[in-house]
């Protein structure tokens, strides 16, 4: 079976602190980030499941990110978060984005969202094999 990596992408330690106990906890690996330079190095040694991505980062955007991740891991869903309720709708819509969310965000959504995740990745995996 895969190991359920999921990797976070936010420059807010405190995010990236909270987000990771949930995770793990919920028995999933943790890799992760505070920019977008950063999640590329984590890409270039591991391919996790789901990487969530703040829009929002310093340099390069979350968005930006996303473009990178599916070129370089088209079998890693795209989980897109922000605190700004007002992203265009178009960037939720993009390939790999399977799920969207605002923060705050409670652990019963960060959960959800990343099940998703683990879901859409689990079929591209089976799909590309």
């Amino acid at each position: 079976m895969t190991e359920r990596i999921v990797l976070i992408v936010d420059d807010q330690a405190s995010i990236l602190e909270l987000w990771s106990r949930t995770l793990v906890e919920a028995g999933y690996r943790v890799a992760r980030a505070a920019d977008a330079f950063d999640a590329l190095r984590v890409l270039a040694t591991s391919r996790p499941m789901v990487a969530i991505c703040d829009v929002h980062l310093p340099g390069p955007s979350g968005v930006w990110l996303a473009e990178m991740i599916r070129e370089q891991s088209p079998t890693t869903a795209i989980v897109l978060a922000s605190g700004d309720p007002f992203v265009p709708p178009r960037e939720t819509l993009r390939h790999a984005v399977v799920a969207y969310i605002l923060k705050p965000i409670c652990r019963e959504e960060l959960l959800a969202a990343v099940r998703m995740g683990i879901a859409w990745s689990a079929d591209r995996t089976r799909a590309v094999r």
